[in-house]
């Protein structure tokens, strides 16, 4: 984990980070308290028939709407991704997905999208590893990913609730 603080630091992006037992979901995460500023972020890793390939990072207590990020993405019907994908194109294991992890993917295979709420804000996301936190401002996490040669969209992601 020093490695991506230190990354952040050379790329002169300000970050609190708090430690944390470990958090592998949703659910998880009710009993960690955060005591960062900033929205908790969920991250899911999709891919639609065709192996096209999406990482998304939303609000973390909402619900995904997979046909509103497939248009999105313009990709065909989404799934989630395997153990084995999230090894081969992020370089991450199931419950540490974070959007830092989008500089492991040197092809840029990967598309990445920000849930548009984000703007403005500062993000609460896990620096590759499920133990820890960071908070860091949306503005900074685009310039991030920016720098590992990344586009990325910003969308609504959420499921409209009747």
């Amino acid at each position: 984990m020093e490695h991506i603080l230190q990354i952040l630091t050379n790329l002169n992006i300000p970050f609190e980070m708090q430690e944390h037992k470990a958090i592998f979901s949703e659910e998880d995460s009710m009993d960690v308290e955060i005591l960062l500023e900033g929205m908790d972020v969920k991250n899911l890793f999709v891919k639609d028939k065709n192996h096209n390939y999406g990482l998304v990072s939303m609000a973390l207590h909402e619900r995904a709407d997979l046909k509103k990020i497939a248009a999105a993405f313009g990709y065909g019907r989404l799934s989630f991704c395997n153990t084995d994908e999230l090894m081969k194109y992020l370089n991450i294991t199931p419950g540490s997905v974070t959007p830092l992890c989008i500089m492991f993917d040197k092809e840029c295979a990967v598309k990445v999208l920000f849930d548009r709420n984000f703007e403005g804000k500062k993000v609460i996301v896990h620096p590759l590893r499920n133990t820890a936190s960071v908070s860091i401002s949306f503005e900074d996490l685009k310039r991030f990913t920016e720098h590992f040669n990344h586009d990325y969209i910003t969308a609504d992601v959420y499921k409209s609730e009747l």
